[in-house]
């Protein structure tokens, strides 16, 4: 029997795996006729049940009872959280069991589509799991490393996320060509400057292509957040205030800011935080508010919330607006929403971005005019603000776009059949 390796993108937002024994990469199907799966899980009340994916999302706005839905786990890796648990169903469980459950999934598929164990893989990584702390980054990658190896992986490699990107498009092309990579998903924005070529695809050691990798830990996940404080969460009384015999204060944001955080959502599921906020409503000067922010906390409701903050994103990218219904609150009350309006509740963090990948370009020692060929990967890269980053900044450069969730995967499965075969 052939022998297969792999390669695993595990994103923030979305995941997908390809194997190869020897032949071109091919995905995995790893959600019922999908090459990408939501990086999400879903542990239903009073079951030791746990669902992935799609089937998280949909079982977690269906149900009729309050489990635990989680999403964007891969933004704990390096942080504190690591070393700590969480209660789902009451008993505690840790983070990289949690982390560890979605990566066991993943190997199973990875198995069942090679019909035998896959022992080798090569794992994505952003540029920079963490800014400015090379200690948190190195840690990051060591629990990541661990828990492959948990699930079953002997040999465990790591590769750059829009290196990988770049290994994918090169079996595409017919000549030499300067490329950078804008590579933007749920958690991280990373931006690498390769020299790619026919010639190259086979090379056993290609440092010498690589001239420059940046990144930063923003990515989709940030857009929704700042989406949501600026949009949504005034509609549950973010920005209002309350009083207090002669005085007049305002509504504390911190829950507010829980709530439009992906990996920071359950932290608001407790009775501490329902009972701050039945105090706030008895004072509050716009109560109705503060009673839709009482039934979302105490009904589970935040990830719908942000779920519904990410289709309204997703919307702007094709309308120049859109009106969101918040149809899981009792009175539904509506946001309409412009383009102009998301582009400046993200224009801290595009301007961030766009400084990484000025920094990517002078770092490899080139002119921006010398770049032939923009690979855009990661679903972020579908925002319009984004776009015409890659397109101002490299004029005269063609621009690739296709393939945005699944090329990472491909090209990590290109880069373990160069190391492990």
């Amino acid at each position: 029997m052939a022998s297969y390796v792999a390669g695993i993108d595990f994103g923030t937002s979305n995941s997908s795996a390809a194997i190869t024994n020897g032949n071109a990469p091919r995905m995995v199907d790893v959600e019922s006729g999908h090459n990408t799966i939501p990086t999400a899980l879903y542990f239903p009340e009073k079951s030791s049940e746990v669902f992935y994916g799609r089937t998280a999302q949909q079982k977690y706005v269906n149900s009729e009872t309050v489990g635990r839905f989680m999403r964007s786990m891969k933004r704990i890796l390096g942080t504190p959280l690591m070393d700590s648990s969480t209660q789902i169903n009451g008993r505690m469980v840790r983070f990289d069991d949690i982390i560890g459950a979605f990566i066991s999934y993943m190997k199973q598929k990875i198995d069942a589509s090679a019909e035998e164990p896959v022992e080798s893989v090569v794992m994505g990584r952003p540029v920079h799991f963490r800014d400015n702390d090379p200690a948190a980054d190195d840690k990051a990658q060591q629990e990541l490393e661990r828990i492959a190896h948990k699930a079953g992986f002997k040999n465990v490699c790591f590769q750059y996320e829009p290196i990988a990107a770049a290994f994918a498009h090169e079996q595409k092309i017919n000549s030499e060509q300067l490329a950078c990579v804008i590579d933007i998903g749920g958690g991280t924005s990373d931006f690498t400057v390769i020299r790619l070529s026919p010639g190259n695809r086979n090379k056993a050691d290609r440092t010498k292509d690589v001239l420059a990798n940046t990144g930063v830990r923003i990515g989709g996940n940030d857009f929704d957040k700042n989406l949501s404080l600026s949009s949504f969460m005034p509609v549950l009384g973010m920005g209002t205030d309350y009083k207090v015999y002669d005085k007049v204060l305002s509504i504390p944001n911190s829950i507010y800011i829980n709530l439009s955080t992906w990996n920071q959502v359950n932290d608001v599921y407790n009775y501490k935080t329902l009972n701050l906020v039945k105090g706030y409503q008895t004072w509050a000067l716009q109560p109705e508010k503060l009673a839709r922010l009482y039934e979302v906390i105490q009904n589970g409701l935040g990830h719908i919330n942000l779920d519904y903050v990410e289709k309204t994103k997703i919307a702007l990218s094709k309308d120049l607006s859109f009106e969101s219904v918040l149809d899981f609150i009792s009175d539904k009350p509506s946001v309409q929403i412009t383009r102009e309006e998301f582009n400046k509740a993200i224009s801290n963090d595009v301007a961030k971005i766009e400084q990484r990948l000025s920094e990517c370009v002078l770092q490899a020692g080139i002119k921006k005019e010398h770049i032939e060929l923009v690979i855009l990967t990661g679903g972020s890269t579908e925002v319009p603000r984004v776009y015409d980053i890659a397109a101002k900044f490299f004029p005269g450069a063609e621009i690739s776009a296709s393939d945005k969730l699944s090329s990472v995967g491909l090209g990590l499965a290109y880069d373990a059949r160069r190391i492990f075969l």
